[in-house]
Formats: structure tokens, C-alpha cells, sequence
């Protein structure tokens, strides 16, 4: 039967698919959008499972940030260009939107979210349909303010690393500008500087642990009544190298002060104290 242009681009609209798929679709289908659209979907989901094991060394960390809450998701491609292709960019939103809806806290989380499409993985099978190569969701993480405090985002140029911060405040307006700006400069800081964890007890213990080893091993040959004091001189730095408020500021001037205490200033500048919630930091492939 002869399809109707109209028809084919309703089609291409709702799959994303190609003129001639389409238009063979609904010849198949004898016309019928309905079933028509379904089967390229399917054929959407056979592609999805033949690229799985496709290497994903490509892709995006992408941050959405409103109000008292943000999102943050690392999403895996195989090549550069797929990064700026519309279906791509529409699943980052899709997926930073499905994260705050639901307060995903893991890839996992989001992955089963409901979606219009079903859930977020069948958004992403449906775009692998669409432009022919593996896309995978590495990580995925939603953040929410504690109760009168703010968060700080900062998502690198290039869309290859992010980070967010929480900070809870004390005789301080969750709108303050100035905190505001220094949650954002920590939350820079971060990409750059890339700390493990927020507290010392947040460092992954099995990393911790080989460390550990290594300082062992190279103050083995010291007097034992020392090895103990040089061991917690080595700790001491490795902590202000790993962790976030030990760290020194990148913009600080002097390059002396570290994270908690610029954080602490501004909060004196603004009249009141303030702290660490929480943080995240993704970066592409890590």
C-alpha cells in the first residue's frame, strides 16, 4: 500500500529512526502507526543488546542543578561526536530530570526510574536504536541541601567532570550570594584538585589499607619508638592531599588556606557558620 509522507514523518518524529525504516515499517504494518512503532522499538532493542559489549571510552558528566537539590550523571558513549547528537543530549536531560524526580542515588536507581518511554534503560536502548553504538549510565547521583543549607555545583567545560557540594549553615540565609559563590568555587575546586571523600572515614578503606602498606614498608628500617609518629606525618599529609576540607584551596592566593578553613571565613564574613554535608565528584572513565 502507498504510505503517506505525512505518516512517515509522524514516525521518524516519535522514533528517531530513518525515512526508508520507517517507511518500510508501516508498509509492513499496512499503515498502522501504532504497531509500526513498536516495531522499530523492538528493533531498537535487538540493537541495544548486539552493542553491549562495545567499549563506551566517550561520553559526558552532566549536572542539573534547582533549588535546594541537584543531580549528577555520567553518561558513556563510544565516540566524541555522539556527545553532541540531539537524541544523546536529550537523554543526558532526560536522565538529570528522572534523577531529581526520583532522588537517585546510584546508577542502579536511575536506570529503573519510570521514564515516558518506560523506564530510564529503555530510553537508553531506544536511543542505541536511533544512533547505532553503545551508550551506557556509569553513575548517577542526587544530592539535597540539609535543612537550611545550600548546594554548589560545578561541571568542567569540556563535559568530562563534575562536582557537587552541600553545605549546611548556621545564622546564615540559604541565599546568601556569597556562599553561595564559594559552594560553586568549592565545588571547582573539586574537579581540580580531586579529593577522595569529605571526611577521613569516607576514604574507600581498601585504598586506604595498600597505602598504609607502602608507608610500612618505607619507614620499616626506622627505630621503632619513631616508626609510629612518622607514620601519622605520612597519614596526616595523604589525608590533606585525599580529603576535601583538608585540601588547600585552589584560589586561594596564598595558596595556605585550606577548604574548611575559606569556608569557615566566608561564613564568619557572612555572620555565621557553616560546614561539609556532603560531596560528589565524577569524572569521565573514573
Amino acid at each position: 500500500m502507498a504510505i503517506d509522507a505525512k505518516a512517515i514523518k509522524e514516525l521518524r518524529e516519535k522514533t528517531g529512526m530513518g525515512i526508508t525504516q520507517c517507511k518500510n515499517a508501516l508498509e509492513q504494518c499496512n499503515g498502522d502507526m501504532e504497531q509500526a512503532e513498536m516495531n522499530l522499538r523492538k528493533q531498537g532493542l535487538d540493537k541495544a543488546a548486539k552493542k553491549a559489549d562495545r567499549p563506551t571510552g566517550q561520553g559526558v558528566v552532566a549536572i542539573k542543578h534547582v533549588g535546594d537539590k541537584a543531580a549528577i550523571i555520567e553518561l558513556a558513549c563510544e565516540q566524541e561526536p555522539t556527545t553532541n547528537n540531539e537524541r544523546f543530549v536529550a537523554l543526558v536531560n532526560l536522565g538529570l530530570d528522572t534523577a531529581l524526580a526520583v532522588g537517585a542515588k546510584s546508577a542502579e536507581d536511575l536506570m529503573k526510574a519510570s521514564t515516558p518511554d518506560g523506564t530510564f534503560e529503555d530510553s537508553i536502548k531506544a536511543v542505541i536504536g536511533v544512533v547505532g553504538e553503545n551508550i551506557q549510565l556509569k553513575k548517577a547521583y542526587t544530592m539535597q541541601a540539609p535543612a537550611g543549607g545550600l548546594i554548589g555545583s560545578y561541571a568542567h567545560f569540556n563535559k568530562k567532570a563534575g562536582a557537587m557540594v552541600a553545605i549546611s549553615l548556621e545564622g546564615i540565609d540559604a541565599g546568601n550570594e556569597s556562599m553561595k559563590a564559594v559552594a560553586n568555587d568549592i565545588s571547582m575546586h573539586s574537579v581540580a584538585a580531586r579529593p577522595l571523600a569529605w571526611t577521613r572515614e569516607g576514604i574507600d578503606q581498601n585504598l586506604l589499607a595498600k597505602e598504609k602498606e607502602v608507608m610500612m614498608e618505607e619507614v620499616k628500617t626506622k627505630p621503632a619508638n619513631i616508626q609510629e609518629k612518622i607514620m601519622e606525618g605520612k597519614l596526616n599529609k595523604y589525608y590533606a592531599d585525599k580529603v576535601l576540607p583538608e585540601q588547600i584551596f585552589v584560589k586561594d592566593p596564598d595558596g595556605k588556606a585550606t577548604v574548611k578553613e575559606t569556608l569557615e571565613a566566608a561564613a564568619k564574613a557572612a555572620g555565621g557558620k557553616a560546614a561539609i554535608a556532603d560531596f560528589v565528584r565524577f569524572e569521565l572513565g573514573l
